[in-house]
């Protein structure tokens, strides 16, 4: 009986997933909610945001849903390039590439660094970018200290 309840429970929350989300959003989430082996190098949230910053510092064309397929098996499943290369139907090489690809531009991302993509009022965003850029150019471990000023404008 409780294990009817519960299927009915999970077939009504199927429902409202299907309802509210788009298929790539459910997709997505799918990923994040799939059990991760300990013998991947990252958990699934991780990755989502690892591909994001790939995508947004990105100049070339995006990631293919077969690409972003074989990173993830490898980063968050654990799997080695030959096991991702066969999931996703390509060859061993190509996904050896991609993942020599993706492993440089990790190594590129600042350490300890987080992005934020936030709607600002213009003069306090020039300030935030002013700071990235002094950040940016600051020899590693040195401390540095900033102040943003905010000022409201008048209401007409």
């Amino acid at each position: 009986m409780t294990q009817k309840r519960n299927e009915d429970r999970l077939l009504k929350m199927a429902a409202k997933i299907k309802e509210t989300y788009q298929p790539a959003e459910i997709a997505q989430l799918v990923r994040l909610i799939e059990p991760t082996p300990s013998t991947g190098e990252m958990s699934a949230e991780d990755f989502e945001r690892l591909m994001q910053e790939l995508d947004a510092t990105s100049t070339r064309r995006g990631y293919s849903e077969k690409s972003i397929e074989a990173a993830r098996l490898v980063l968050v499943m654990g799997a080695s390039v030959a096991e991702a290369a066969a999931e996703t139907n390509q060859t061993r090489q190509s996904v050896s590439q991609l993942m020599t690809r993706i492993r440089r531009r990790i190594e590129a991302l600042p350490k300890g660094w987080v992005k934020v993509d936030q709607w600002l009022p213009a003069d306090v965003a020039k300030q935030v970018e002013k700071i990235a850029q002094e950040l940016k150019a600051m020899p590693k471990g040195k401390a540095a200290s900033f102040t943003i000023t905010f000022q409201e404008s008048p209401q007409p």
